[in-house]
């Protein structure tokens, strides 16, 4: 289980993405245009080295972009960026109606110390603590809490 950054990649979204742009990990980016066609990057950096002029020439307007770059849990998303927990929630949903077909789930978050400094309110335990108390909570809200 993890949670990504969702962003429309307008320019002060792009200004604001560089703080997650550091030489540790890759950040792979899936951007989305307007017709649905996926188009991919290796790095954030090579998504953000691209143009608005180019995005809407080669590739149509693009209307969003989902980077590989875990953030908390139980963190809200600060515009103007979103995470990717809508996702995770329906995954939870599904897995609620499907209880039989997977009996583990694991927590990635491998980040901790390349978020951007307002992303860091807590120290990394205080952070993991949190990000438990939400899955659990996420999961006892569907009926797939823990069993004895």
């Amino acid at each position: 289980m993890s949670s990504a950054l969702k962003v429309l990649p307008t320019p002060s979204a792009r200004a604001e993405l560089k703080k997650f742009a550091d030489g540790v990990y890759l950040h792979q980016v899936s951007a989305r245009d307007k017709n649905g066609k996926l188009h991919f990057y290796r790095d954030l950096p090579d998504a953000l080295a691209t143009t608005n002029s180019e995005f809407e020439i080669r590739n149509s307007k693009l209307e969003e972009w989902r980077i590989h770059f875990h953030v908390p849990l139980h963190a809200a998303a600060a515009k103007p960026f979103e995470n990717t927990n809508d996702h995770l929630l329906g995954t939870l949903d599904w897995l609620a109606e499907n209880p039989k077909l997977c009996a583990h789930l694991e927590m990635e978050t491998y980040t901790w110390e390349v978020l951007p400094p307002e992303l860091k309110s807590q120290n990394v335990v205080a952070q993991l603590v949190a990000e438990y108390e939400w899955t659990l909570a996420r999961l006892a809200e569907r009926g797939l809490g823990i069993q004895e």
